[in-house]
């Protein structure tokens, strides 16, 4: 079967937000270039159940197709300025504020509920002739991460409704990526101490993840999902890797101690420069305390922090993340 070879450069994903859940949009309201996607058709073909086989080969006879179902995650460069949407539809409200005499806004991202509505997302499979467009994508874990030395990356992983072909083998006309103005990538030197029990961790590397807890809904007469819809408990934890100086974390870990946690990153720049992604938590207790000696070198230890949230209001359930960018919305394109 003969093909024409196409390459992964300037590979990036459009999105926007569906009014129906799987209901497809064609212009995408946001674009970003990824770091990498493996978001594909998942078609699941099972053979026959009886017992007939093809004469003395052994092989059986038939199968059918048994569901249709579009997963997968896509990891993209974290920046000050260009992921509201993503943050937005993972934790499921947001708020922007009034702008400060520079013009930088804060962005709140809470918790509420979640798929409220579908993505549908187009992805341009770099030098291809066409993109793939997926509807009713929801997000079923968001993971913002960031070591020594590096950018911070999010992560998401994805459940879909199906993908449209209407055109070509993959789908959709090619789309064309417009370089956004502002970028600001998200630094590891722009990191704080991690603030928790009044005391100050400095991290060597970093992980904040919200698991959404979401499942597919298969049911009779579709091969496709309905709505995903919250079928376990959210969690929300941050796990970071420390130096052993430190007694006061492992205490607290004996002593089942519980308090908020904070994280910010900040770009130092000031006036219409500043730049800041801050991760708080509540009601934060240590799940995990590991360190583990197996060799000469300097002793570190892991430690995962897990919020359980006080109340009802939007700052208290659980966890929040604080943007300050130029924009003026919550969800943007920069």
């Amino acid at each position: 079967m003969a093909t024409s070879s196409y390459f992964g450069r300037n590979s990036f994903v459009g999105v926007a937000q569906e009014s129906g859940w799987g209901s497809a949009v064609t212009t995408p309201t946001v674009s970003r270039p990824i770091v990498s996607c493996s978001m594909l058709r998942q078609v699941e073909k099972v053979p026959r159940a009886n017992l007939r086989v093809m004469g003395v080969a052994g092989l059986r006879p038939g199968h059918y197709i048994a569901s249709d179902k579009a997963t997968g995650s896509l990891e993209l460069e974290a920046t000050y300025d260009n992921i509201g949407y993503f943050i937005d539809a993972a934790l499921g409200e947001s708020s922007t504020g009034s702008a400060s005499g520079d013009g930088i806004y804060t962005h709140t991202y809470s918790l509420g509920d979640v798929p409220v509505k579908g993505t549908t997302m187009r992805l341009q499979r770099g030098t291809s002739d066409y993109s793939e467009t997926f509807t009713g994508v929801v997000f079923n874990t968001l993971t913002l991460a960031c070591a020594a030395g590096e950018h911070m990356s999010l992560t998401l992983d994805m459940i879909g409704k199906t993908s449209t072909d209407t055109e070509g083998p993959r789908g959709d006309t090619p789309l064309s990526l417009t370089d956004p103005s502002k970028e600001n990538l998200v630094l590891h030197h722009h990191a704080s101490a991690l603030n928790w029990n009044s005391n100050n961790f400095t991290m060597i590397d970093f992980e904040y993840k919200i698991e959404n807890g979401l499942a597919e809904r298969m049911y009779l007469g579709s091969l496709t999902t309905l709505q995903p819809v919250q079928s376990d408990y959210r969690n929300v934890t941050v796990t970071v890797t420390i130096e052993t100086d430190d007694v006061q974390g492992y205490k607290a870990f004996i002593d089942d101690t519980v308090k908020d946690l904070e994280v910010t990153f900040h770009n130092d720049g000031s006036a219409a420069l500043e730049r800041e992604l801050k991760v708080t938590m509540k009601e934060c207790y240590i799940e995990s305390y590991t360190d583990e000696i197996s060799e000469t070198g300097m002793v570190t230890a892991s430690v995962t922090f897990k919020a359980q949230g006080s109340g009802g209001a939007a700052g208290d359930r659980g966890t929040q993340i604080l943007v300050k960018n130029i924009n003026s919305t919550a969800v943007h394109n920069g």
